[in-house]
């Protein structure tokens, strides 16, 4: 078997279930192989492919999920959960030390609500907080409420098999992202608190020598500008620690990481703001902080005119919000 740093852990359950799984259910559950969902859905950084040594202190083991219609479960969710978890006892110690060099399969009591047998209704209930029909996930209210991060859960990891297609069908349709009206109102919003944080408030905050301020505003900015990157690229962003991460599979956007780096790590200005006098008609790019935000705005407002979403080369984003808003309202 390959080592670790070669085969993600989503890979690894893959082949456990293509070894394990696959042939129990065939054996066992012949007249339902065919309408269990498989695969390894939901929360949890192996989930995303984040995972590494470090995250696998806690929350992590081998496993996949196994997802029934209401029906289905019923008739033989209580049986199969029993097959399931013989199956990681019986052969999952010795597939996990192979895989990745120790037991990886211990009881992990929060592990157990993300893996093994599962009604679809319950999965999309748990990670979307609504009950996983079509209607309800497609209606207009959901969207003003959905958390992203739950929708990012909802769709990443992988499906092994859905012969049936129930479980992939809600998958699909939200993966087909936001309708038009709502990621125009939410793109909107980020470039407002982008402009908001630090193009407007932060220089503010540096001329009154607030630098806790000053740094709160930063880090708007630092969110507004990775929240942006994943609306124009169409994604729904992850939980907030690994947000940044994933801001490395966004094609649009591969000069952003770096730049994202150097402001989150750019020293206290303060010396520099000492002999600035403060004008809202100035861009202050003697300010390294204020300069870099400069050149994040730059990269957003490429993608967006890109897109044909804005007009003209204006960098400070506020500028876009009504002119989006009002599309939006038409809609």
């Amino acid at each position: 078997m390959l080592e670790q740093k070669e085969r993600s852990t989503l890979d690894i359950c893959r082949s456990f279930y293509e070894s394990y799984g696959c042939p129990m259910l065939h054996e066992k559950y012949p007249a339902y192989e065919s309408r269990i969902a498989v695969g390894l859905v939901g929360e949890g950084s192996e989930c995303f492919g984040f995972d590494d040594d470090i995250s696998r202190d806690h929350d992590f083991g081998l496993g996949f999920c196994l997802w029934l219609t209401d029906g289905d479960m019923a008739a033989v969710g209580e049986a199969l959960a029993a097959d399931y978890q013989a199956l990681i006892q019986n052969e999952g110690a010795s597939f996990a030390r192979e895989a990745f060099g120790k037991d990886e399969n211990l009881a992990v009591p929060r592990l157990e609500s993300r893996r093994g047998v599962m009604r679809i209704s319950d999965f999309y209930l748990g990670i979307l907080k609504v009950a996983g029909d079509m209607e309800t996930l497609i209606g207009k209210n959901y969207w003003i409420y959905a958390e992203p991060r739950w929708l990012a859960t909802a769709v990443n990891g992988a499906v092994f098999r859905d012969d049936l297609g129930e479980f992939t069908a809600i998958r699909e349709k939200l993966s087909a992202f936001y309708p038009e009206k709502f990621f125009l109102y939410k793109l909107a919003e980020q470039l407002h608190l982008f402009s908001h944080g630090g193009q407007s408030n932060y220089p503010r905050m540096m001329a009154r020598g607030d630098k806790v301020a000053a740094r709160l505003c930063i880090d708007q900015t630092i969110r507004s500008a990775m929240d942006i990157a994943y609306l124009l690229s169409r994604k729904y962003p992850p939980y907030y620690k690994w947000t940044f991460r994933g801001i490395y599979a966004l094609p649009a956007f591969v000069s952003l990481p770096p730049l994202l780096e150097k402001l989150s790590t750019l020293p206290s200005s303060e010396n520099i703001w000492k002999g600035l006098t403060y004008s809202a008609a100035r861009v202050f790019t003697e300010d390294p902080v204020i300069e870099t935000v400069e050149a994040i705005a730059s990269v957003l407002q490429n993608e967006m005119a890109r897109q044909g979403l804005v007009e003209g080369t204006e960098c400070f984003l506020e500028s876009y919000v009504p002119a989006l808003t009002a599309r939006a309202e038409k809609l």
